[in-house]
């Protein structure tokens, strides 16, 4: 599925993670189009309207036909995503914190969708609750070392989080991280420096927000 590989790609790459492939009972797949390829699909085209469309049906597959909850996570965290790229801001918080907690249930590592709520949160300024979420992901990242496994997302992440500091009025706070996104920074290498970015455009696809012919996913139709 491959709306899903940017979760499971941000969880290899920091905590080396297997792939899906090996993750979890096996799901027999109910008949239909496979909607978290063709939400993948709709993202790297930059359609994120269909994107966001199509990752809501499959959460409603992936909800309704039981699978296990680290596959519901990751389908939760796409349409969040999607979510927050098209500006449905609340019911992307939702989505996200849903990914989260399905994170919790299967011992997990949940600091990727701290990260996209982080993230979604600085986009709306709320920086005192973005810096908590980042602070939240940044002790784990610590944990399984990640500055050196994936230096180029977690330099990435530290730039992020100092603006949540900064935003929220904590300049001493913001300075310590900034410096210690500096020390990373300067250890990257040209292959580091190549890579594409970890961040998800939050806010960059309004269009047309909460129309009247748009519901719930509970309603059978998704935003």
């Amino acid at each position: 599925m491959i709306g899903s590989l940017k979760w499971w790609t941000t969880v290899g790459a920091l905590g080396g993670l297997l792939s899906a492939a090996g993750c979890g009972t096996p799901v027999r797949m109910r008949p239909g189009p496979d909607y978290a390829a063709m939400g993948g699909a709709a993202e790297v085209r930059g359609d994120w309207d269909t994107a966001r469309r199509d990752f809501g049906q499959a959460v409603l597959v992936a909800d309704q036909s039981g699978w296990p909850a680290s596959q519901r996570a990751a389908m939760h965290y796409d349409y969040g995503r999607a979510l927050g790229v098209t500006c449905y801001y609340t019911e992307a918080e939702r989505e996200l914190s849903l990914a989260y907690d399905l994170d919790i249930l299967t011992n997990r590592y949940r600091y990727p969708a701290l990260i996209e709520l982080a993230r979604l949160s600085l986009t709306q300024r709320r920086f005192a609750q973005s810096a908590k979420y980042f602070g939240r992901a940044l002790a784990t990242l610590d944990r399984i070392d990640a500055s050196r496994h994936a230096p180029f997302a977690y330099v990435e992440m530290l730039d992020d989080y100092a603006l949540a500091l900064g935003g929220a009025g904590d300049a001493e706070g913001a300075a310590r991280i900034i410096d210690r996104a500096a020390k990373v920074r300067a250890s990257l290498d040209a292959a580091d420096q190549r890579q594409a970015t970890s961040r998800t455009p939050y806010g960059t696809r309004c269009g047309k927000v909460a129309g009247a012919d748009e519901s719930t996913p509970a309603a059978g139709r998704t935003r």
